[in-house]
């Protein structure tokens, strides 16, 4: 193997395919990146068995072949390389790999090429397009509600189920909050021209999808979807992203969205996310450990008030565009708020509810695609 790149080029090349590097392993190949140059291009590749990322671009191939070099001391290096053309090779032995920048030279010491596991699973079919700004998009709405908490692991993913020809469902929840995004997609045609089965319910993990956020998003052509019976793939040009399925059952959420509500206010979400993000830095840790905001809805203003015996308190009026119902007294989570008014992407959001121990759901002011579920916190009084 013998190339020559740009630093920049590669170093981005390393990096997005970085992620899928075992950390900790007792399987030493999982701990590298494979290096494949090949019909002018190279292709890096790194997977923990869970997470398969490829990547690759075009660059100057002086002879083809493949590397395996060990991620720990190879990504700083490169990524302290100077900004100019660098050329890569194997030494004669073929057991180090050279790095040549300017008069300088590095060499590392590489694994055995046969000993990274090859993508040997099932053939995934490629059977969906969608739009990378919008699934990245997407990807970000949902993803807010994936819990951290790796004991219940059909909670660490994301809901997936294609419920026609062109609309995608994508939901996630920790119990505590629910988000549900549709999406629009296509259906491609298989070899033989006819368009390929639509896939069931599955579980991706959010891992998988946000490197497919972070590597796709601003992509020039669409992402393609592909499944098998336990991974799912995605592929935008050079880069293919695969995981395994979550395997498990995931709660039936449809039946705790309200279907109606008792109070609706539309608010300029920036100006609330502002007051939210106020009153929570008084608030934190004063009720083990949240930043709990109460919110009073009254005539056409919402309050937002915050306390904490140490440090203060902020009180807080804005005022609403809409408003319909009742009036109400109500405590949240501040960082349930604040995660969704981050990634709404609107000017205005949209918030209904149902009662004051009862969720709220926050949606954007125009269309239904996106909506966002929060439990309240019982306070005192209540």
């Amino acid at each position: 193997m013998h190339i020559l790149c740009q630093q920049k080029d590669f170093q981005h090349a390393v990096n997005s395919v970085y992620r899928a590097v075992a950390n900790q392993s007792t399987i030493p190949i999982l701990t590298g990146i494979l290096l494949h140059a090949s019909d002018g291009k190279v292709f890096l590749e790194a997977t923990d068995m869970e997470l398969r990322i490829r990547y690759g671009f075009n660059t100057q191939v002086m002879k083809e072949g493949k590397a395996v070099v060990p991620a720990k001391y190879f990504v700083d290096l490169v990524k302290r390389l100077p900004d100019e053309q660098i050329e890569l090779g194997l030494d004669e032995s073929g057991e180090r790999l050279y790095m040549k920048y300017g008069d300088s030279i590095v060499k590392l010491n590489l694994f055995e090429v046969e000993e990274f596991p090859e993508d040997e699973g099932e053939p995934l079919e490629y059977g969906l397009s969608v739009d990378p700004l919008l699934f990245s998009e997407s990807i970000r709405q949902v993803s807010i509600a994936v819990a951290k908490d790796e004991t219940r692991p059909v909670f660490t993913g994301v809901y997936m189920e294609l419920k026609d020809e062109h609309l995608l469902h994508m939901a996630a929840t920790d119990s505590h909050r629910l988000t549900l995004k549709k999406v629009n997609v296509t259906i491609n045609q298989g070899e033989k021209g006819e368009k390929d089965e639509p896939f069931g319910e599955v579980i991706v993990p959010s891992r998988a999808l946000n490197e497919v956020a972070r590597l796709m998003g601003e992509a020039e052509e669409e992402i393609k979807i592909g499944f098998s019976e336990s991974r799912v793939g995605f592929q935008c040009g050079d880069i293919v992203i695969q995981s395994q399925l979550i395997d498990g059952q995931y709660p039936n959420f449809k039946d705790v969205i309200p279907d109606s509500f008792k109070t609706l206010v539309e608010v300029d979400t920036n100006l609330f996310y502002d007051s939210l993000s106020r009153a929570s830095l008084v608030s934190y840790g004063e009720y083990k450990g949240k930043g709990i905001v109460r919110i009073n809805i009254e005539g056409n203003h919402i309050n937002i008030f915050s306390f904490s015996s140490d440090v203060g308190e902020v009180r807080e009026t804005l005022p609403l565009f809409t408003m319909e119902g009742k009036d109400l007294e109500i405590a949240f989570d501040a960082r349930y708020l604040l995660e969704v008014l981050r990634v709404l992407n609107t000017e205005r959001a949209r918030i209904e509810f149902t009662g004051p121990l009862s969720p709220a759901v926050i949606k954007p002011t125009e269309g239904n695609s996106y909506l966002y579920l929060a439990l309240p916190i019982r306070i005192q009084g209540q």
